[in-house]
């Protein structure tokens, strides 16, 4: 019994998640796609906060990677309407921000979080981070 629980856990390991990636930046959010999609993820994209509620409610994504800065609602805003509904709560949200400290960022990686984000991280990411954040949040 218990060698089949272990089987079954290492089958589900290698089961490919589902990420939804959220950036207006189409160069960023297509570079980030095609690392995700090369670690063998199906990758959903969204380029506004309105999007990313309706597909993260339609396709219930395993990961939401997200920019803070987006057009009309910014990725606080979206991230804190996701944690508010019952059927996507539970998904974990990745914040990727490209502001400094001349922005306030301490306020925004607190406002972040606040809001429920599992991770902030700092533009520009490097893969290494990233498939960090895929094996913590994915057990990839």
């Amino acid at each position: 019994m218990l060698a089949h629980l272990v089987l079954w856990i290492l089958i589900m390991q290698r089961i490919n998640k589902k990420v939804l990636i959220v950036d207006n930046n189409d160069a960023f959010r297509t570079s980030l796609v095609s690392f995700l999609k090369d670690l063998g993820h199906e990758v959903f994209e969204s380029a506004t906060g309105q999007d990313a509620i309706d597909k993260a409610s339609s396709i219930r994504p395993d990961l939401i990677m997200m920019d803070v800065q987006l057009p009309v609602l910014n990725g606080d805003e979206v991230t804190v309407r996701l944690k508010s509904n019952r059927s996507t709560r539970n998904i974990p949200v990745v914040i990727n921000t490209g502001w400094t400290t001349a922005c306030n960022i301490e306020a925004r990686v607190e406002r972040a979080r606040i809001a429920g984000a599992a991770e902030v991280l700092y533009k520009p990411l490097q893969f290494p981070m990233v498939r960090s954040i895929l094996r913590s949040y994915l057990m990839a």
